[in-house]
């Protein structure tokens, strides 16, 4: 069973774009996969990526993951005080830190998804109640030999 601290995070404020795509299912978790994957690489090709990494608080990728108007919406970008078109917020509070290395991010964002949601979530419900949200990062600016971790929101504390 893959193993997961509680830690109290700040607040911050995501600058980057949007995509909504299908919610995922047992049936089209792969595809959804693969398209959040696309939406990432076309920002790195656009250069809107790099330009919100140069202006980036921490230095580390993000993916913010929720329920909007029936989709999910994948909102790639930086920790950032730069201005731009597109923010998110993610609030300060108690998240459940889940970690992988070693492999290609998406890989290790999908399998830590399924984890937690497969193995951890059955036996500790109250860890994630609701329809909330969940936050990919990485850590170490490189998706092919990635160091990322996965967030999600919850009342329980450390």
């Amino acid at each position: 069973m893959t193993t997961y601290t509680i830690e109290t995070l700040p607040a911050m404020t995501l600058t980057g774009a949007a995509t909504q795509l299908p919610l995922p299912t047992m049936e089209n978790v792969a595809t959804v996969s693969r398209m959040k994957s696309d939406h990432f690489k076309a920002l790195a090709q656009s250069g809107t990526f790099g330009q919100l990494m140069a202006d980036s608080l921490d230095h580390y990728g993000y993916a913010l993951s929720g329920v909007r108007d029936g989709q999910l919406e994948y909102f790639a970008g930086a920790n950032t005080t730069a201005t731009g078109t597109t923010t998110r917020e993610v609030p300060a509070g108690n998240y459940i830190v889940l970690r992988a290395k070693g492999g290609p991010s998406r890989e290790l964002f999908d399998q830590l998804i399924k984890q937690f949601f497969g193995e951890i979530l059955p036996t500790r419900p109250e860890l994630y109640v609701g329809d909330s949200f969940v936050l990919e990062v990485l850590l170490n600016g490189n998706p092919r030999d990635a160091v990322v971790e996965l967030r999600l929101p919850t009342t329980v504390t450390a």
